[in-house]
């Protein structure tokens, strides 16, 4: 919530840009502090440990950083959907996920992705489902309902890895619209709605449905 040191951390990283100063973002630099393993010292500040993530950030993305700057999709864009990509993909194909989404958001449709809604509402998916005025609801988070329509969230939802990153920046080229993945990570993509629904269907029947 410190606009000062974001604007400090703005100059500091080609990668954070005035996107994150959005109010109605909840948290600044969710998407942007990359996960990974760290050691701190029992005495580090709050920034250090910031400055620290955000550096492996750098480190990451430096190797994409032309195909990065010349995306049609700015740096914020990217994060946001390769967050969704790394909640939505419980399969291995991470980059057909990402076709299929870019696909919808070229079709004008919703991305229809729970995580985002769970997101929206600040409810943890492994708590409970979704109640039907929280998938309804039109904020600036939730591709459940129409109000995002061929739109992105406003922001990550979670800080992704390399891969969901990478899926966004080579996604697999396709006419899929819809996805869905068993229980043992395998991926299903079809084109419509109904064949989703069937091919849902032929998972559950088969005791594979995750």
């Amino acid at each position: 919530n410190d606009k000062e040191y974001l604007d400090k951390l703005i100059i500091k990283y080609w990668f954070l840009k005035a996107d994150i100063k959005n109010e109605n973002i909840y948290y600044s630099l969710e998407g942007y502090l990359y996960p990974d393993t760290y050691e701190f010292k029992k005495d580090a500040t709050i920034e250090e440990i910031f400055e620290t993530m955000l550096d492996n950030t750098d480190k990451k993305l430096k190797k994409y950083e032309t195909n990065i700057l010349n995306n049609k999709y700015t740096i914020h864009e990217l994060l946001t959907l390769a967050s969704i990509v790394e909640l939505e993909s419980v399969g291995n194909d991470r980059n057909g996920v990402a076709g299929v989404f870019y696909n919808r958001l070229n079709s004008g449709m919703s991305l229809g992705s729970d995580v985002t809604t769970y997101y929206a509402a600040k409810v943890d998916m492994s708590q409970r489902d979704l109640y039907i005025e929280e998938i309804n609801a039109r904020n600036n988070y939730n591709t459940r309902s129409d109000y995002l329509a061929g739109k992105l969230p406003i922001g990550p939802i979670c800080n992704p890895g390399i891969e969901s990153i990478k899926a966004v920046l080579y996604p697999t080229s396709s006419n899929y619209y819809y996805f869905v993945a068993d229980k043992n990570g395998k991926t299903y993509f079809t084109y419509t709605y109904n064949e989703h629904i069937a091919k849902r269907d032929e998972l559950i029947e088969a005791g594979l449905w995750y």
